[in-house]
């Protein structure tokens, strides 16, 4: 490639090419879909070569190389593709976002845009970049293919999670280019943004708060571990209880914050993820709340006022001591602060202990004998000088603040361990999910000397979740092998 050869024109006459970059130019001013530098390139390689210099469309045809290659892309068509379906900058999608409900003309105004999107993704790049004299290797499908994207899995089954887009996404992305109006294609894509979500939120299930350049911020959590809820083996008054109380922030009929404690591994967190999996479809979305991101606790509300999800902000194996000031932070928030919850949030916390902030045996003492009366006994005790008992005149006081963090769960489930028969019960279920061979005594004889091998001393689902992700490793091993 050099600077002084002879382009083709990639468009046929100066005003064909002046209408084609006015259009580039309000397209990217009402709905930047393509990243900057794609916009740039293209804008170039439309002119005519009487509009844009020799040297420029060699460096607009390298920097339109360059830019596809950044964002994982094999052709414009496929860029517009992928910027449509993750979108979530249209009126359109910001309508779904904020739950309301588009009019005749919002949806007009998405047709007329597709239609334009449609006239983009069709731009002849590939001719344009061969008339300014970039070689590649070979020509680029026409197909809209992302590259290293790889499906969610379900545990133990390679099967998308239920808000994993990929499946949609993959269907989509044929119609989208095959020879169709993509206007055509609009309800599918309400659809579509609907069930999944538009922009970052698509196909996210939980978030993390957290801080990003100063401001709290909600980061997807992009492989959200799910669990079945019916390959829980709990009490089932205690699981019906939690998911009326889910339910009832679905409905928006007052769900109130929930404490789960139990000992460890008796699947507090597991029945949590397990509740978003079996309600993610109408809404329901997890929020985890790390300890050092209590402090940020306060900008939580605003976050997620005027959203459509609903949201169990999960405060996970919770245990204060009492000199920590998390515990009044937490009790201001969840309730006794001048700002009310939002409807679509609710506090779900797990802990081991039933008290959350650690009290160390303290009980609330009355005053001590007189002084009197203690410098008495502490003649007879053979004290020259009289020693008086310490006393908090304030104890009582601060053991009932202490507790005040207990009170703001209105309800609190105990979740028990398994009985041995139970235990067994899940260990099966879980290996004939995974489609372990062994017989139910061959299960059962393995798994005990993998416990006394390795040191396991609990009766929970943790550890035959562990065995049985241990033992199916190990079979895939056996068979690549």
């Amino acid at each position: 490639m050099t600077g002084e050869s002879s382009h083709p024109a990639p468009v046929t006459s100066a005003s064909a090419a002046i209408d084609r970059l006015s259009f580039m130019d309000t397209f990217e001013r009402c709905w930047p879909i393509l990243p900057p530098a794609v916009t740039r390139a293209l804008r170039t390689l439309l002119a005519e070569p009487t509009l844009s210099s020799t040297d420029s469309m060699d460096a607009a045809a390298v920097g339109l190389m360059a830019a596809l290659q950044r964002a994982g892309h094999e052709s414009v068509h496929a860029l517009c593709v992928e910027g449509l379906l993750g979108d979530d900058t249209h009126p359109f999608m910001n309508c779904l976002s904020r739950g309301i409900e588009p009019g005749a003309s919002m949806r007009n105004l998405l047709k007329r845009d597709l239609q334009r999107l449609q006239s983009v993704a069709n731009v002849p790049w590939w001719e344009l970049v061969t008339a300014a004299g970039v070689d590649w290797i070979q020509a680029p499908e026409t197909g809209s293919r992302r590259l290293n994207q790889r499906p969610d899995e379900m545990p133990f089954k390679k099967k998308s999670a239920p808000w994993s887009s990929t499946a949609e996404r993959s269907r989509l992305e044929g119609q989208l280019g095959a020879n169709v109006a993509w206007p055509d294609l609009s309800q599918d894509l309400e659809t579509f943004w609907r069930r999944y979500g538009c922009g970052p939120r698509q196909g996210i299930a939980a978030y993390r708060l957290t801080d990003v350049a100063g401001s709290p911020a909600l980061r997807p959590i992009e492989n959200f571990d799910v669990f079945p809820l019916e390959w829980l083996h709990l009490g089932g008054a205690r699981i019906q209880l939690l998911d009326d109380n889910t339910r009832a922030l679905l409905e928006g009929t007052g769900a109130v914050n929930t404490l789960i404690w139990g000992p460890r591994g008796c699947g507090k967190s597991t029945l949590i993820r397990a509740l978003v999996g079996k309600y993610w479809q109408q809404g329901l979305r997890a929020i985890e709340i790390p300890a050092a991101a209590y402090d940020q606790l306060p900008s939580l509300f605003d976050l997620l006022r005027d959203r459509t999800e609903c949201f169990i902000a999960v405060l996970d194996n919770i245990a204060l001591e009492p000199q920590d000031p998390a515990h009044r932070t937490l009790a201001t928030l969840l309730d006794g602060g001048l700002e009310r919850t939002p409807e679509n949030l609710v506090f779900y916390a797990t802990s081991n202990y039933k008290d959350l902030v650690d009290r160390h045996g303290e009980r609330p003492g009355g005053p001590p004998a007189q002084q009197a009366d203690a410098a008495v006994l502490a003649r007879q005790l053979g004290a020259t000088e009289p020693t008086l008992q310490a006393y908090d005149p304030q104890g009582l006081q601060r053991l009932d603040e202490r507790r005040a963090l207990d009170d703001r769960f209105a309800l609190k489930v105990f979740i028990d361990l398994p009985t041995q028969s139970q235990y067994e019960q899940i260990l099966i279920a879980y290996a004939e999910r995974a489609d372990l061979p062994d017989t139910k005594q061959e299960l059962l004889a393995d798994f005990r000397i993998w416990c006394m091998r390795h040191n396991h001393d609990l009766v929970g689902g943790r550890t035959a979740r562990d065995y049985v992700r241990y033992r199916a490793a190990k079979a895939r091993q056996e068979t690549d092998g």
